[in-house]
């Protein structure tokens, strides 16, 4: 008798070490910044003078939730969706004329003036769910996933109006919101039982619309997860 109860205190430790680990999840909440490229081409902006500058990237805050639902292999499915909102910006200095005045017909109403300086502000907006799957236990995993969204890019031109009449005004490019694909994958670590820090690297296909063209950016963020 006490021979097979001490085999079953020796047996219990190497059971537990034997123990599969846990898995990711049950939930995460995800809090980022991130930066990303932005569409240079003409294509995205209101019309402005050659050489005015435009922004080429941006940055700004993303927050998102996910689940894990159920086990696929060695991997744990998780579904969730991300929000993020970027804004680059960019200023072209005044160029003032030194040739004489124009005498030729009047300009466009709606055109800027490159004798005063140019703001241009482009943000872009993106909602993007994910089916994920996700490689690790509870206290760090990595993750591949991928989504079908929408997307919004504007962008809005502040300067002085071109002609006689003169003054400050604002020119703005907004198509609306299109379908946007996403994919990437990150990972987290959980530097406490319930907050981790992570990052994720995106890849955004954004539906061309009226006259914009598609746009493809790369969202690359940092930040911290709570559970």
């Amino acid at each position: 008798m006490a021979v097979a109860i001490a085999a079953l205190l020796m047996s219990t430790p190497a059971a537990a070490q034997l123990s599969p680990p846990s898995t990711p999840g049950p939930y995460v909440i995800d809090i980022r910044a991130p930066m990303s490229g932005l569409p240079s081409t003409s294509g995205f902006h209101p019309v402005l003078p050659a050489n005015t500058l435009v922004p080429k990237r941006g940055f700004g805050l993303g927050v998102g939730g996910h689940v894990y639902v159920v086990s696929l292999g060695v991997s744990r499915v998780g579904l969730g969706v991300d929000v993020l909102r970027v804004r680059g910006t960019a200023v072209t200095p005044a160029t003032p004329s030194t040739s004489p005045a124009n005498t030729g017909p009047p300009a466009s109403s709606d055109a800027l003036s490159t004798a005063g300086q140019i703001d241009v502000a482009m943000t872009m907006t993106a909602v993007a769910p994910q089916l994920s799957f996700n490689f690790g236990t509870r206290e760090g995993w990595s993750y591949l996933s991928g989504g079908y969204g929408a997307a919004q890019m504007r962008t809005e031109a502040q300067g002085e109006q071109e002609g006689p009449l003169g003054g400050p005004t604002t020119l703005v490019r907004d198509d609306g919101r299109s379908a946007s694909i996403n994919y990437g994958g990150g990972a987290r670590w959980f530097i406490r039982d319930r907050v981790a820090v992570g990052f994720d690297l995106r890849f955004h296909r954004i539906a061309a619309v009226g006259t914009r063209p598609v746009a493809k950016l790369v969202v690359a963020s940092v930040g911290l997860s709570v559970r």
